[in-house]
């Protein structure tokens, strides 16, 4: 058995991290290395980890900035020694056997980059699992909009069924570390420039571009309890859900879907799509001017690094050896 890494990214998080620890120490599979990177936590989780953890075979790491998910992830996976890296939020759960069935799928084929279990939801107010989707892979849509396939849908089997997906959520991948070096840009793995959100979708479109499978495996299952989610449909709920997020995480996430286009629009593939996108692009347009004005601000941010994501987009097509059909088949 290969030794796979797991890197948990931990931001104030404290409540959960006793949880996520015990489910790890209660996996199947034992080959693993641990890795805790604290961004700059105020809520006391690194003292937490060092009173209640010290003694195990766990790296504790304190970060005295916050340096975002992408930072973090990219910290641990250069600290990582794994053929495989796993980067878990500390509000997983995992069943017991999830990195078994994880690693026992994708070691068979070395053409996946990255893998995808199911993942359910799971309510930390009352302590339980919930039968309700929380991702089932991510799906990129002709508009470009991005979603976790199923979310907030009754888990009724409906996505039992092994399938390629475009991108998987970042809560819980695993990754093949070979794959990972090769997409890498200028030396990051996560593209640091987006700090946090939408990072996981960028970095399979790249393990796409270069050919590799993001893949989705159901008999994989742990839980994850939901910051940022999807909202139900009805143009209420879903501005009721939008309002109930940040102006900053919502901010980010506009800002980082504009540059993850810019950077992986490579031959110009997204030209298929324009009346689409168009549509969308209007209808969010009107949206922000009625209720998210704050979003002309990261648009701003997001114009002033587009020639970055263009420079990163020509690094990486120095790596590229796929033709556009296998990226439009992927795209719904």
């Amino acid at each position: 058995m290969d030794l796979v890494s797991l890197v948990i990214i931990n931001y104030n998080n404290k409540s959960y991290l006793k949880r996520c620890l015990t489910s790890i120490e209660n996996q199947t599979y034992k080959n693993l290395e641990i890795i805790f990177i604290d961004n700059e936590s105020k809520d006391g989780s690194f003292e937490f980890m060092k009173e209640e953890y010290s003694e195990k075979n766990i790296l504790l790491i304190r970060n005295e900035i916050n340096n975002g998910y992408a930072g973090a992830a990219n910290q641990g996976i250069k600290l990582s020694k794994g053929k495989y890296v796993m980067i878990l939020n500390p509000d997983i759960i995992m069943e017991k056997d999830f990195i078994e069935n994880m690693y026992g799928f994708i070691d068979k084929d070395e053409r996946i980059g990255a893998l995808s279990g199911k993942l359910l939801k799971y309510d930390f107010e009352n302590d339980k699992k919930l039968n309700y989707i929380d991702s089932a892979g991510i799906v990129m849509f002709k508009s470009t909009r991005c979603i976790d396939r199923g979310q907030n849908e009754k888990d009724l089997g409906q996505y039992d069924r092994i399938e390629q997906v475009f991108g998987v959520c970042g809560a819980a991948p695993m990754y093949r570390r070979s794959a990972l070096e090769k997409i890498k840009v200028f030396g990051e793995y996560f593209d640091e420039d987006f700090f946090a959100y939408k990072e996981d979708i960028d970095l399979s479109w790249r393990l796409n571009l270069i050919g590799f499978k993001n893949m989705y495996y159901y008999k994989a299952i742990a839980y994850h309890g939901r910051a940022l989610g999807r909202s139900e449909h009805g143009k209420l709920k879903f501005i009721k859900h939008r309002k109930e997020q940040s102006e900053f995480l919502r901010g980010i996430s506009y800002r980082n879907h504009k540059m993850m286009l810019w950077k992986n629009n490579v031959n110009n593939i997204l030209s298929n799509y324009r009346k689409e996108i168009l549509k969308r692009n209007i209808s969010m347009f009107i949206y922000m001017v009625i209720f998210e004005r704050f979003n002309f601000k990261y648009y701003r941010e997001a114009i002033n690094n587009k020639k970055n994501m263009y420079r990163k987009k020509e690094e990486l097509m120095k790596k590229m050896n796929i033709k556009n059909d296998y990226i439009i088949k992927l795209i719904l």
